[in-house]
């Protein structure tokens, strides 16, 4: 079974090398894969924490239009 680490060094290379093939919407997807698998090993509090703290962003820059 693969370790976090290995994963995440698995997902950065397929997403830099979609990158270097010009496949900008492949590397996206790759590293919202790198992203959710380092993420797995985060607190839910401080992610909860800063999801709320996005959406009130988002909120706040929505208004100012």
């Amino acid at each position: 079974m693969a370790t976090t680490e290995d994963r995440l060094l698995a997902a950065g290379q397929r997403a830099r090398a979609a990158e270097k093939r010009g496949e900008d919407m492949l590397a996206g997807e790759e590293w919202r894969r790198y992203r959710l698998i380092r993420d797995t090993g985060r607190d839910p509090d401080e992610l909860l924490a800063e999801g709320i703290a996005l959406s009130t962003q988002a909120v706040e820059l929505a208004a100012q239009r």
